[in-house]
């Protein structure tokens, strides 16, 4: 939805030329999230399997929900800029 917005701010456009400099804080933003959540979901994982011991089930849904929690913010931010491309307010 990005791309052809982008390629007029290459040919000099202003609205490209923010929209690229929108792109790289939102990338970054969801990278900084995304490294503090993964912080909080394995420090969670593993005062967890220190606290109680878990079963083979048990330990992959606690994979399964650290990798859930960490991809989170990465998929907040997509709806929302693909919101916000489309002209959609949700």
């Amino acid at each position: 939805m990005r791309l052809p917005i982008l390629l007029q701010g290459a040919l000099g456009d202003a609205r490209g030329q923010r929209e690229a400099s929108k792109a790289v804080v939102e990338k970054v933003s969801a990278v900084m999230e995304s490294s503090f959540a993964i912080g909080h979901a394995a420090t969670l994982f593993w005062l967890n399997m220190a606290v109680t011991p878990l079963t083979p089930r048990g330990l992959g849904e606690a994979a399964a929900k650290a990798a859930h929690n960490t991809l989170e913010p990465f998929s907040k931010r997509t709806s929302a800029n693909a919101s916000r491309l489309s002209g959609r307010r949700g």
